[in-house]
């Protein structure tokens, strides 16, 4: 079990990312992951480094901030299976309309592979900060084997979702060492993929292929201290996919099943 510390109430994280992509800005060298020129002049990195360091500030304040005391607190971190398909008549958000169409049609289909909107740290914090921090798409590859996945179509960057997707990973890491009093499959899982989903387009600016070998090689040696397996690739959503145009329930499904890497391995 992880131990609280006796920090004072002032001193306690208000998320359990605080200070995560500061730390990761700081490592890679660059002012703030957030945005395109990042990537740009982007240096060659040590993702195993990365990944640690990421792993560390999430421990930290988990500790800082008794998260452990709460972990009972929500029913709904790491559930599965419970998809989220409704969507909101005023909600124009494209990855959210495409998220919510791969649910609704898994469910047209009677599948239970695929679900959405899954928490990671409700409850666990006071405040609101993680309160509706959640993995956008979760995909079920076998009975302890997972892919987390973090679509994107015009928001943020490549390597902001991939170090946001790292975030996730570290809290089920931590979940799994102090786990809640409930049964979860996804906490049970000995086999997580890591899968940014984007259209090519979101892609070709940049020279990506360092970056996700960087990324792998740190999810694998992250999961490997933890005696779990672990891989990052960045994918391509298939461009008959968009919101303005969302394909029948099984070709939608047949597609992302299909979903291919960005780059060969």
């Amino acid at each position: 079990m992880l131990i609280a510390d006796d920090a004072g109430p002032s001193d306690r994280p208000k998320s359990l990312i605080d200070g995560m992509y500061e730390a990761a800005a700081s490592l890679l060298r660059v002012a703030d992951i957030r945005n395109r020129s990042a990537l740009h002049g982007l240096d060659p990195f040590d993702g195993v480094a990365l990944l640690s360091t990421i792993n560390a500030v999430v421990r930290r304040n988990y500790e800082a901030a008794g998260a452990g005391l709460n972990k009972d607190r929500s029913s709904q971190n790491w559930r599965w299976h419970v998809p989220q398909p409704q969507i909101g008549h005023r909600n124009t958000s494209p990855e959210v309309i495409i998220e919510r169409a791969v649910t609704r049609a898994a469910a047209d289909l009677r599948r239970t592979d695929w679900s959405n909107q899954i928490p990671v740290a409700s409850g666990l914090v006071e405040g609101a900060g993680d309160r509706r921090r959640a993995i956008d798409l979760v995909r079920r590859l076998g009975e302890r084997h997972f892919q987390l996945i973090e679509l994107k179509i015009a928001s943020d960057t490549p390597l902001y979702a991939a170090v946001e997707l790292a975030g996730y990973v570290c809290l089920w890491l931590v979940a799994r060492q102090d786990r809640p009093a409930r049964p979860s499959a996804l906490l049970d899982a000995d086999t997580i993929d890591l899968r940014v989903l984007a259209p090519r387009a979101y892609y070709t600016r940049y020279d990506l292929r360092p970056v996700e070998l960087a990324m792998d090689a740190g999810a694998r040696a992250l999961a490997a201290a933890s005696g779990v397996t672990m891989t990052f690739r960045y994918n391509v959503l298939q461009e008959a996919i968009t919101a303005d145009a969302i394909p029948a329930p099984d070709r939608l499904l047949e597609m992302m099943d299909g979903s291919e890497p960005l780059h060969r391995v």
